[in-house]
């Protein structure tokens, strides 16, 4: 799907269709007090310091479009990183799930897919590699993952099933035509 996208001008223009059309003008905030730090913080919320809350957004969108799922990392930092909330967001591709990760759990929890659930089925954990799987970087490395809290991570997908771990790319009925 990300080939396509990237190759294929009706797919870019239906991925580009796709985000113009969900995000519009984005999530903003109308308050008199809060306007000013939500105002800075839209410029300082970007982890990876290239973007503003609103092309997070619209990154987020173009990840769900090719992948069917994307991953947003909460990052908290110091008060002395000087930014007007200590929290910034990291945009990460589905990628960075560490899929080897599957199978029972001690105490009645299990892993699926790198998604970690507790004996009641409820999200307790994501299980991330340190850097994109993918990275020529990475080349005669061996992949590591962590675990990270699932308070941590946002985990958004189109819930289509029940049970439903993972996300499906919107270009998946059209790819084999």
């Amino acid at each position: 799907a990300r080939a396509l996208v990237r190759d294929n001008p009706y797919a870019a223009r239906a991925c580009d269709t796709f985000v113009a059309n969900v995000v519009g003008t984005g999530i903003t905030v109308k308050a008199g007090s809060a306007q000013d730090a939500w105002t800075r913080w839209v410029n300082q919320c970007d982890a990876d310091g290239l973007l503003d809350f609103y092309g997070i957004q619209s990154l987020v969108m173009r990840c769900m479009f090719e992948s069917g799922e994307c991953l947003i990392r909460f990052r908290e930092r110091r008060p002395e990183d000087g930014l007007i909330v200590p929290l910034q967001l990291q945009v990460l591709e589905p990628d960075y799930l560490d899929d080897r990760k599957t199978g029972a759990l001690k105490g009645g929890g299990w892993i699926i897919g790198g998604v970690e659930y507790d004996a009641i089925g409820r999200r307790v954990a994501y299980h991330l590699y340190t850097q994109h799987p993918g990275d020529s970087a990475n080349r005669g490395a061996s992949l590591e993952s962590r675990r990270i809290p699932a308070d941590q991570v946002l985990h958004i997908f189109e819930r289509k099933r029940p049970g439903q771990t993972r996300g499906v790319t919107r270009m998946a009925p059209i790819l084999l035509k």
